[in-house]
């Protein structure tokens, strides 16, 4: 799986999605969109009680799509429905102004060298290639620390590459649950701050494998969508364990903490009698350390929807 694909599905900020271009000033290359129309089955999961009574939905997104990408299915569209509310990783809708300052306030630390000093000789040549490849230099990272230039760096490919966040789940899911509130697990400065805490081996390792898949040949994003839209959890896990992700710092910090984060405030919703619908990132939905096992863990039952 290639290493935007993975941040796509799993944790990179969705608003960054929405920068990636736009924060350096670039132009976005257009791409034919992935369609699959009437043939989506996107995992949707319930959440019930010990009665067996549905208490709430749980639901794996794509933070960003090719345009006119068909994924909806009435199961989703129904379940979305006879909830309450919709709870997402960030309750705001993206707004490029508040993630662009709430990055500029934690990215930067005075006297860093550039990028290419921190990719180690063995990346040096893949990091030039993704720079030409981008039209980037070291110049653009100027005093930027390594975990802001690697969710920089997938971002932009990402955006060049077609993938659009304003064709992502999530503005769907908030058209569709007009008039309910919405909630968010984590905030705008919150998720950025999960990638600013990281320690400076571990920012290396992200900045070290966005740079050698980014300069890569291999795309894979129209199979990851695909897997995606035929619902293949079991593969959407195996991928979430590989690159950058099997790390076990990384991943304990970009996945299994924020998982247990959000059981916790999802147990304490239903609790006080909420019908949510969750819609997070697909990743988060799949694997040993999965919001769904946590859950279950916290005496909830998990069922999936056909």
């Amino acid at each position: 799986m290639s290493l935007f694909k993975r941040l796509l599905f799993a944790v990179i900020p969705a608003l960054l999605l929405g920068m990636g271009v736009a924060w350096l000033g670039r132009d976005k290359a257009a791409q034919d969109p992935v369609a699959q129309a009437g043939s989506a089955r996107v995992a949707l999961w319930e959440i019930a009680d010990n009665s067996g009574t549905v208490r709430g939905y749980l639901f794996g997104t794509v933070h960003a799509l090719p345009p006119e990408t068909q994924w909806l299915r009435p199961a989703i569209t129904q379940a979305l429905a006879a909830s309450d509310r919709l709870v997402l990783e960030i309750a705001e809708p993206i707004d490029q102004s508040v993630a662009g300052a709430a990055l500029a306030e934690l990215a930067g630390t005075p006297g860093l060298p550039p990028p290419s000093q921190r990719v180690g000789a063995k990346v040096r040549d893949d990091l030039a290639k993704v720079y030409r490849k981008l039209g980037l230099t070291d110049a653009d990272f100027a005093d930027t620390e390594s975990w802001a230039v690697a969710l920089q760096l997938a971002a932009i490919a990402g955006e060049k590459a077609g993938s659009n966040p304003e064709s992502g789940s999530e503005p769907v899911l908030r058209q569709l649950a007009a008039g309910k509130p919405v909630a968010g697990f984590e905030t705008i400065r919150s998720q950025f701050g999960v990638f600013d805490a990281l320690p400076a081996r571990e920012q290396q390792v992200l900045l070290r494998e966005v740079t050698i898949e980014a300069a890569s040949e291999d795309d894979e994003e129209a199979a990851m969508i695909a897997m995606w839209l035929r619902g293949d959890d079991l593969g959407i896990a195996r991928e979430a364990n590989e690159g950058f992700l099997a790390d076990p710092g990384l991943h304990v910090a970009l996945l299994t903490n924020r998982n247990r984060d959000w059981a916790d405030q999802l147990d304490a919703m239903l609790d006080a009698g909420a019908k949510p619908f969750v819609a997070v990132g697909a990743a988060h939905l799949a694997g040993s350390d999965s919001l769904q096992r946590l859950m279950m863990a916290r005496g909830w039952a998990i069922r999936r929807v056909p």
